[in-house]
Parts: structure tokens; sequence; C-alpha cells
């Protein structure tokens, strides 16, 4: 190989290079914003899952408020039915 064909391939070689460190420095920029993607993904996780348990805690709360209800009425009318038989009712 003479000389002129040394330099050339050098500077092609050189050029290559440039593109590859290019390339890789957009690679590390796009696995550092994967790794932040994912983070926030699990960040999300973590909010979906406590939002989840107070929409169900917040779904319970109605048929609790029935089972006091019913709990009430059953303790009157058993309350009522004590005192009329106390009373001398029967």
């Amino acid at each position: 190989m003479d000389e002129i064909k040394v330099i050339e391939r050098l500077a092609t070689v050189e050029q290559e290079n440039k593109s590859f460190n290019r390339r890789l420095g957009n690679l590390e920029k796009l696995t550092e914003s994967v790794h932040t993607i994912a983070n926030e993904i699990k960040n999300m996780r973590g909010d979906v899952n406590d939002i989840t348990q107070r929409v169900n805690e917040i779904e319970k709360k109605p048929s609790k408020r029935w089972e006091t209800v019913i709990t009430a009425l059953i303790t009157a009318l058993v309350g009522a039915a004590i005192g009329y038989v106390f009373r001398g009712g029967m």
C-alpha cells in the first residue's frame, strides 16, 4: 500500500469512528431514557395500586351503611318486642 492510500484509509476510519461515537452517544441517551421511563412506570404502578385500594374502600362504604341500618332495625324490633312482653302485652 502506498502512503496516499493509507492516509485515505485512515481518514475513512476516523470518519467511521466519529459516526460510531455519535451513534453510541445516542444509544446511551436512549438507554437513559428507557431507565427513566421504567422508573416512572414503576411509580405509576404504585399510584394505581393505591388508587385501587382507595376505590375498593369507597365501594365498601355503602354496604357497611346498609348493614348498619339493617342491624339497627332488627335491634329496634327485638327491643320493641321485649318491651311489649315485659309490659304485659301478652
